[in-house]
């Protein structure tokens, strides 16, 4: 993969897009959850302080978001929007913490799943960071989170571009903030704006409407196949709205309120090499190493269910848009085999279920559904997102990251384990993050529903091992017909 830079200045709307309010609405809607994207990135050695404090001063002059607060429109009728915090405090955002001495890397998921666990303040911009020392062998870490509203997965690969450097002894310069705007400074929108801008909106739409239409004068088979296309995703997203809901017995007993960390990494090369073996993407091998660890942990905790339902996010970015914050991604739901013992049968349901996906075109009815809530006011927004709130049993999402090494205030980055958020009725959230050769794996667990995560651990190692046997098993098959083959001419 390309590396994922951004590029400055980086202009962003003041408005909130659509996709990011229904973030910032989610923790409204369920004051237990907590929509973050976190990371924790595992050190060497103990990095340079004053380096290290100007790769987060740096990132903070390059990405206007990471000092700005969100403001309510009046009465909730239109979508939020940003605004430069005047009381900005970077000690505040930034901390630095020592562990007793010496910590291990269990104590240090301890303390970034209390804070994980943790609202942010809504008056202030939405992340925090922490330089955690103390560690074993001299080692650092930082752990970084960020309200989802600020950015998707793909997004955060562009902030951490932007707080690290290429080789340990590069310099860290830090660039002069651009001006506060002036007219943003007010912490009130007047609802004159909020209508203005709601008109703007339905304005930009009749225009794409209108522009549509001379297209299709212009264009008709162009136009007639982006319509099937688009008729395609918008059936698949109402298939995955109506499908039924499925209850986990687990859940029943999730407080929504706690949190537990836990991270794996395995080899991306080995990983690559028992997907082509199978002839399946990484995302359909990687779910079904989940739906396997997952049935396995329900077989321990004896409770039965075939099928959990996992959403899975689909990035909906184009390659010029890998560097733009917020929010530019689809959702797709997988009912994931985790009753099916058998690791071929399970991989091949998902594959179907996936190839799917893709055949309909989910992703691209997105866009016209984003454009769509964008002129649906802010109470009608909280209204959706309680009405979809416990739908999905369980969250598993892949942020592809950077292939090269990188570099903190002198100390190398050696593995970087991301988070996603859990919630009441989805207890388990596995994100995924490809960095080098590693392919860490971050779980995120509410312990009144899984109080022993450390065996999902386990049982996802098992998984990845099953299912590299099964390629094993196929490499040896397709070469004995090879060979048999090569033999008979």
């Amino acid at each position: 993969m390309a590396t994922t830079r951004l590029r400055y200045p980086v202009h962003l709307p003041s408005r909130m897009l659509p996709t990011d309010a229904l973030f910032w609405y989610a923790e409204e809607a369920t004051p237990e959850l907590r929509p973050l994207v976190a990371s924790l990135y595992i050190f060497d050695r103990s990095p340079d302080r004053g380096r290290f404090r100007a790769s987060i001063e740096r990132a903070i002059a390059l990405v206007p978001r990471l000092r700005q607060r969100v403001v309510e429109a009046p009465w909730h009728v239109g979508l939020p929007s940003w605004e430069e915090d005047p009381y900005f405090d970077f000690d505040y955002h930034f901390r630095e913490v020592v562990l007793p001495e010496p910590a291990s890397e269990r104590h240090l998921f301890e303390f970034a799943a209390a804070v994980f666990a943790e609202p942010l303040d809504h008056l202030r911009p939405l992340w925090e960071g922490y330089l955690i020392e103390g560690l074993q062998d001299g080692r650092a870490a930082y752990f970084s989170r960020a309200h989802h509203s600020i950015m998707d997965g793909v997004g955060s690969v562009a902030v951490f571009e932007a707080l690290t450097q290429a080789h340990r002894a590069d310099p860290v310069r830090v660039p002069r903030r651009m001006p506060l705007n002036a007219k943003q400074h007010s912490s009130t929108i007047s609802l004159a704006a909020v209508a203005g801008k709601m008109i703007w909106g339905a304005a930009a739409a009749i225009g794409g409407a209108t522009r549509l239409a001379s297209r299709a004068i212009l264009q008709p088979t162009a136009v007639a196949d982006g319509t099937k296309r688009m008729v395609r995703g918008i059936r698949g997203l109402v298939q995955d709205f109506a499908a039924p809901m499925v209850k986990d017995p687990l859940a029943t007993h999730a407080s929504g309120i706690g949190r537990r960390l836990d991270g794996i990494s395995f080899s991306l090369s080995r990983m690559r090499r028992i997907k082509d073996a199978l002839g399946v993407t990484l995302n359909d091998l990687t779910l079904a190493a989940v739906a396997g660890a997952v049935g396995r942990y329900h077989g321990h905790r004896h409770v039965h269910v075939d099928v959990l339902q996992c959403m899975v996010p689909i990035s909906l970015r184009q390659d010029d848009e890998r560097h733009l914050l917020g929010n530019r991604v689809g959702m797709c739901n997988i009912a994931l085999p985790v009753g099916e013992p058998d690791a071929l049968i399970r991989l091949d349901r998902i594959r179907r279920q996936t190839t799917t996906a893709k055949s309909d075109r989910r992703g691209a009815a997105y866009p016209v559904l984003m454009q769509g809530l964008g002129l649906i006011p802010g109470f009608a927004l909280r209204a959706l997102v309680q009405a979809t709130a416990g739908r999905i049993n369980l969250v598993c999402t892949n942020v592809p990251g950077p292939p090269a090494q990188r570099y903190m205030g002198g100390a190398k980055i050696e593995t970087v384990y991301p988070f996603a958020p859990v919630a009441v009725g989805t207890p388990l959230s596995i994100a995924l993050f490809s960095y080098g050769d590693a392919y860490t794996v971050g779980i995120d667990t509410d312990p009144a529903a899984i109080p022993d995560p450390q065996l999902l651990h386990t049982y996802l190692e098992h998984a990845v091992n099953e299912l590299e046997h099964c390629a094993f098993q196929n490499e040896r098959v397709t070469r004995t017909h090879h060979s048999r083959g090569k033999h008979a001419a």
